[in-house]
């Protein structure tokens, strides 16, 4: 990942540049996906607070909520 993003940085045109990187935002999206599965998961144990995920994960506790709070968004829209 960091060699994809080091290459990104190597493209000299602002356009190709942009253009490369805003591909390997959009192969990117399924992961923050799955990372919202992931911290829900790891809150829904017991005695899981935001605090202590972030700790594990080493995040601040705001960067948890928000990520669980898109996730559970995301879950609404696909049930209804």
């Amino acid at each position: 990942m960091l060699d994809a993003m080091a290459a990104l940085e190597r493209i000299t045109d602002p356009v190709k540049r942009a253009r490369a990187m805003t591909r390997v935002l959009d192969e990117l999206k399924p992961l923050a996906g799955r990372r919202g599965e992931v911290v829900a998961q790891l809150l829904a144990r017991p005695g899981a607070t935001l605090r202590s995920v972030g700790a594990d994960l080493e995040l601040h506790w705001t960067t948890v909520r928000s990520i669980r709070d898109s996730h559970l968004r995301k879950q609404e829209k696909t049930s209804d």
